[in-house]
């Protein structure tokens, strides 16, 4: 798998994509930050052609986007699973684990993104 990572880079593109915008339509306030996921997301399929074709900026720039957008996904995602009192104040229950969910799953596709760029980086270095 680590020798095509544009296959990841599209699933996490699209989950990013899908969360970022179910975030949107799900939340009464339509949070402009919720579209940040989804414009990143769809900046990460744009990258996709280029990374199939072994453009070694691309790929840089791909985990740069996805290292950048895992840490906060992941900072929100421990908000929202081991709230503070100012989160549980400020959101609902369903709230948060909708928030969970979310942010779960751009944690999950974003940790199995990086994992499989790096393990690609590490394997072309092996092999010369």
């Amino acid at each position: 798998m680590t020798d095509k990572p544009q296959v990841i880079n599209n699933v996490h593109g699209a989950t990013l994509i899908g969360a970022g915008l179910a975030g949107y339509l799900l939340n009464d306030k339509r949070p402009a930050t919720a579209l940040i996921p989804a414009a990143a997301g769809s900046g990460l399929l744009l990258l996709s052609k280029g990374l199939e074709k072994g453009n070694q900026t691309l790929a840089h720039v791909a985990v740069g986007v996805t290292g950048l957008l895992l840490a906060q996904t992941m900072r929100s995602f421990l908000q929202a699973a081991i709230p503070d009192e100012e989160t549980e104040a400020k959101f609902d229950a369903e709230t948060l684990n909708r928030r969970k969910l979310l942010f779960g799953l751009m944690s999950t596709t974003g940790i199995a993104a990086l994992a499989t760029y790096i393990g690609g980086f590490i394997e072309k270095r092996k092999n010369g």
